[in-house]
C-alpha cells in the first residue's frame, strides 16, 4: 500500500453533533517535493488549506479552502509555468460507506458526490487536499500565447492518399 505524500489525519470521535472543528494544514518542504512527484509537476512551492469539520449525526462534513503554488511544464514550449490554485470544495464522510463504495443503508446526501468512508472516526484532510489539487490542475498547461506550430499540423494533410497513387498509375497506362 502506497502512503499518500501529504497526510493529516484528524480524530473526529469527540466532535459532537452540530459542532465544528477548524484546522489549518500546510505541507512541509519535504512533503511539497513528494507531492510534486505524485502530481507529475516540476515543483510544489506551497500547499495549504483551511478545513472546517462539522459533525451531523454519524456523518462528518469537511469544507476545504485550498491554496497552492505549483510549477508545471508548458506542453507547447516545455518552459516552466507557474500555476496558482485557490479552490473550495466539500466532502461528506460516513461510517456506513464501505471502502468498496457500497452503502450499508440508504443515505440522503445532498451533494453530487457520494460520501467518503469514515473509518475509525478518522478524516485524513491531507489526502483529500492532495487529491483535489490533482483534479484541479490543468493536464495540458500552456503559457499564455503559446500556440502549436501550424506546420506541425500540416504534416498530416501533406500525406498522399494511397488511392491517389493508384490513380496516377492508372493514368500512366
Amino acid at each position: 500500500m502506497q502512503i499518500h505524500p501529504f497526510s493529516r489525519p484528524f480524530d473526529v470521535s469527540r466532535l459532537g453533533d452540530g459542532n465544528s472543528r477548524h484546522e489549518h494544514v500546510e505541507a512541509t518542504p519535504g512533503e511539497c517535493d513528494r507531492l510534486a512527484r505524485f502530481l507529475g509537476t516540476v515543483a510544489v512551492r506551497r500547499l495549504q488549506a483551511d478545513v472546517a469539520l462539522t459533525r451531523r449525526g454519524r456523518q462528518v462534513r469537511a469544507e476545504f479552502h485550498v491554496r497552492a503554488d505549483i510549477v508545471q511544464t508548458c506542453v507547447v514550449t516545455l518552459d516552466d509555468l507557474d500555476t496558482a490554485l485557490d479552490e473550495e470544495f466539500a466532502l461528506i464522510f460516513d461510517p456506513d460507506v464501505r471502502p468498496s463504495g457500497e452503502f450499508d443503508e440508504p443515505l440522503s446526501v445532498t451533494d453530487d458526490d457520494p460520501p467518503e468512508p469514515l473509518v475509525d472516526e478518522m478524516v485524513d484532510v491531507g489526502v483529500a487536499v492532495g487529491e483535489m489539487v490533482a483534479l484541479a490542475l490543468d493536464p495540458w498547461p500552456r503559457k499564455p500565447g503559446a500556440e502549436v506550430d501550424s506546420g506541425f499540423v500540416s504534416v498530416q494533410s501533406q500525406r498522399t492518399s494511397p488511392f491517389a497513387v493508384l490513380k496516377s498509375l492508372k493514368e500512366d497506362d
